[in-house]
């Protein structure tokens, strides 16, 4: 159970990161956050990011399962 939670918390951390990175860009108007905040490794991350929430929740409901 305690990986679950550290998945879904990591996941959660990154996906938030990557909104305030996009909240950043919308309220400075920076062309540099712009760029950052569109790029490739961006968008993977926060697919990562997801994946991570997805997975940790889906461990955390399994494990109450088999208790």
């Amino acid at each position: 159970m305690r990986l679950g939670i550290y998945l879904a918390l990591i996941g959660v951390g990154l996906v938030g990161l990557i909104i305030g990175l996009f909240w950043l860009k919308d309220r400075l108007e920076s062309l540099r956050l712009a760029r950052i905040a569109h790029s490739e490794p961006i968008a993977r991350l926060a697919v990562i990011g997801a994946a991570l929430t997805v997975i940790g929740l889906l461990l955390i409901v399994s494990s109450q399962f088999q208790s």
